[in-house]
């Protein structure tokens, strides 16, 4: 097939399958994931990879993706052909953004009293390659540009989240590595994999660090203020990371709905006045939502797992208690079905099981996760697993109109069907 054949995210694909055969033996995951970020830069851009006499530039590159320079000039004649790939892929399916690249290099070469020649912008639309009409600030300086200047002023913009992060940074022609320098403080504590993990749609900002530093990129790109929290899934779920040391799990997340989402900047005194309001006046006084809350608290339905505490503290050995005439003690009458009940043996296992998985310091051999539970996160997943699975087997025709699933089927294999 000719190079010219294929579209920019074919053409990605064929790139990220070359990285994976070639140059995951050699790389870190963490070192393999910039790079092929880089060169996914590169695809959408329009750009080759540096070169000085001839040769890859190996120090701008490692500025660009954060990944150690020695080490990529060390596996330079595996890495070269993915380059190479792309300068090709550029030539012969973007001759223009080709001869733009090369009017911006004889520019660069001009006398310094010479004034660079100035580039209309497009008036109308979003241009086809914008690194053709105006050349891209390089990598290496770009984070120390507060506000670095945007390639093309007019787009199409996307509802998707990471889509959106995405298009800004080719807007801006940086990479996620000259961002995270750029926004990132020495006392902050987000990492660079995080805010990848943004771009990449792997992860979604949810506490209150993390809206901050989406507050920074929409000061930095120029955008309103609250642009990318808009994009979000959920944009009205409530943010954690609040410091309310003193209150029980349950109450904080009551509490999380209704505050500022700068809580924990203010001061000690009018963090406390304003948990006080919220608790006078929402949680306890009149309002639509305490009123809202009072009936839903009337309709009980959830699935109690014997053995594994709301407290969040799984059993260690992963164990759980079944009472002698546990068979004797399930419900099985629809019309009951909207109350409390407990779990069937099999179901609590699955639910300790998930517990002790996600909480324990080490994993088993052979199998991965993504992240560990707290024994708050551990009480609040409990107590939604419960809740969710109380809903499916709840009455169909009762007040809380539940699924009607016979509590000896439920099992964490529903999950895996996308209805449920």
């Amino acid at each position: 097939m000719e190079m010219n054949q294929f579209s920019a995210k074919t053409f990605q694909r064929k790139i990220d399958a070359f990285c994976q055969l070639r140059l995951a033996p050699l790389l870190e995951d963490d070192e393999l994931l910039r790079l092929k970020w880089y060169m996914h830069t590169l695809i959408q851009t329009r750009k080759s990879a540096p070169r000085t006499s001839g040769k890859t530039d190996w120090d701008v590159v490692a500025a660009a993706c954060g990944v150690d320079a020695k080490l990529l000039a060390n596996n330079a004649r595996q890495i070269n052909p993915a380059f190479d790939a792309i300068a090709r892929w550029i030539r012969d399916a973007h001759p223009s953004a080709t001869a733009a690249t090369s009017k911006v290099l004889q520019t660069q070469k001009t006398p310094r009293t010479q004034a660079p020649p100035t580039v209309p912008r497009p008036a109308s639309r979003m241009p086809k390659h914008p690194t053709a009409a105006r050349p891209a600030p390089a990598a290496s300086t770009g984070a120390n540009l507060e506000f670095p200047e945007a390639l093309f002023e007019v787009w199409e913009d996307p509802a998707d989240f990471s889509e959106a992060l995405q298009l800004h940074l080719r807007r801006h022609g940086e990479t996620y590595w000259t961002l995270y320098r750029g926004i990132i403080g020495s006392d902050d504590t987000t990492d660079k994999n995080t805010l990848l993990s943004w771009i990449e749609g792997r992860r979604i900002p949810r506490t209150t660090e993390s809206f901050e530093i989406l507050s920074r990129i929409e000061r930095r790109y120029r955008l309103p203020a609250g642009y990318f929290k808009a994009k979000l899934p959920h944009p009205s779920r409530s943010a954690s990371g609040f410091e309310l040391s003193g209150i029980e799990p349950a109450e904080r997340r009551r509490i999380a709905w209704h505050l500022p989402e700068d809580f924990n900047t203010l001061s000690f005194q009018k963090r406390e006045e304003i948990v006080d309001w919220v608790r006078r006046v929402i949680i306890s006084g009149t309002t639509d939502y305490r009123k809202y809350q009072a009936a839903a608290a009337k309709q009980r339905y959830a699935i109690r797992f014997p053995g594994v505490s709301y407290g969040g503290r799984a059993p260690r050995d992963g164990k759980i208690i079944v009472p002698a005439n546990y068979e004797q003690t399930w419900v099985e009458d629809p019309d009951l079905l909207s109350g409390v009940i407990e779990a069937p043996p099999a179901l609590a296992m699955e639910m300790a099981d998930l517990v002790r998985f996600k909480t324990s310091a080490l994993t088993s051999v052979g199998f991965q996760r993504n992240g560990v539970w707290g024994e708050e996160t551990a009480s609040q997943k409990i107590e939604h697993l419960g809740l969710m699975f109380g809903a499916l087997a709840a009455a169909r025709d009762g007040e809380v109109k539940g699924y009607g699933v016979p509590v000896r089927q439920l099992t964490f294999g529903l999950l895996i069907f996308p209805g449920v």
